[in-house]
């Protein structure tokens, strides 16, 4: 578990850290648990953290999303009774078979009938397996598309469909309407484009996964309510009167909405040039997102009060010798703000540990502190 954060720490500290609060975790585990009519399947891709893990569990959250056997051996290890869905739809045969035999694996998803045979030869065509059929769904709504790379296009869904029917235990359907999705209205017209492959193929579907994407706040982005989401999707699946989908289980895979707003990252000002600010961590660390997809997190001062300054825009340049690596926000910040201040980034607890690399050097280990 992260370390009880004293502020007499930030003294001696000089390399980037995070801040880790639970009681905000806790809020959105709620929030899923209370709000989503289906089963919560957490995007272990997001936040891989032991103590984010252990808090899910507590909290009633058994089931995760992987996407890679390392994912499968870290939540088995933390918990042996925990339900994994690889919902990666292109596995390594080594990963299929291992996950199968040696950690009891039996949801898959697939995007093509030869991954399908992958996984029926790798598990020696068993019969207790549950494949999903990711869909290509539009992602026009969301930040970031997650639709180029994988989902099989409609016209060949159903046959598909009716061949994991045939051959295998149970059926799912799977999409992701894209990351940071700014429109409930995406996950209804993946519904009724998952309905009309359903009613064409005459399958029976015991898995109905309306993936990712849910959004949280970042500066810049237009306001949203997640109980538009809640609502459009609980609303839509239960007015479904298609007998294909009788006894259907629904599932969702939140990864980003979950975690993003329970830590944050605290940065080091090494050099200010009017607004440039140089800072101890960037592109190759921690603020991937903030450098390659311009997303711009909330800042604050940390360690040190300024209400008299006027609040200027400014960008971030991380520590490396590279000139990408570069954030451009802006980042409205006192204008009092200069060499040696600490600046609180927020909302980062998704797509920030599992991002970095250790290029020029930098980056080897950050600390985690509980506040």
């Amino acid at each position: 578990m992260p370390l009880k954060f004293n502020y007499s720490f930030i003294k001696r500290q000089q390399e980037p850290f995070y801040i880790f609060y639970p009681e905000r975790l806790k809020k959105k585990i709620r929030i899923f648990n209370e709000n989503f009519s289906g089963e919560v399947l957490y995007a272990v891709k997001a936040n891989p953290s032991k103590f984010i893990i252990e808090i899910l569990l507590k909290k009633g959250i058994n089931s995760f999303d992987v996407a890679s056997l390392n994912e499968v051996k870290l939540i088995k290890k933390i918990s042996p009774n925990a339900k994994i869905f690889f919902m990666n739809p292109v596995k390594s045969r080594n990963s299929i078979k291992k996950a199968y035999k040696n950690y009891n694996v039996r949801n898959f998803a697939i995007d093509s009938l030869d991954e399908i045979k992958k996984i029926q030869e790798e598990t020696n065509f068993a019969k207790d397996l549950n494949i999903h059929l990711r869909l290509a769904i539009p992602n026009k709504f969301s930040a970031i598309s997650l639709s180029n790379k994988f989902g099989v296009k409609e016209i060949n869904a159903p046959q598909l469909l009716e061949y994991i029917k045939k051959e295998f235990f149970k059926v799912g359907i799977c999409f992701h309407v894209g990351s940071q999705c700014m429109n409930p209205i995406a996950y209804k017209i993946a519904i009724e484009i998952s309905k009309k492959i359903i009613k064409r193929s005459g399958v029976k579907i015991n898995f109905f996964n309306i993936g990712g994407g849910f959004p949280v706040f970042y500066p810049g982005y237009k306001d949203f309510c997640l109980d538009d989401y809640f609502n459009q999707i609980n609303d839509y699946i239960l007015n479904l009167d298609d007998d294909n989908f009788l006894n259907t289980k629904l599932l969702a895979e939140p990864g980003r909405s979950i975690v993003s707003e329970c830590m944050s990252m605290i940065v080091k000002v090494n050099l200010r040039k009017k607004n440039k600010l140089y800072i101890n961590d960037g592109i190759y660390g921690s603020l991937n997102n903030a450098g390659y997809l311009g997303f711009n997190y909330p800042v604050k001062l940390f360690g040190r009060e300024d209400k008299k300054s006027k609040f200027e825009p400014f960008i971030f340049y991380g520590p490396t010798c590279d000139s990408r690596d570069f954030m451009p926000g802006p980042f409205y910040l006192p204008d009092s703000i200069n060499e040696g201040d600490w600046i609180e980034i927020e909302h980062m607890g998704a797509y920030t540990m599992t991002m970095k690399t250790k290029f020029n050097g930098f980056f080897e280990k950050y600390n985690v502190f509980t506040i």
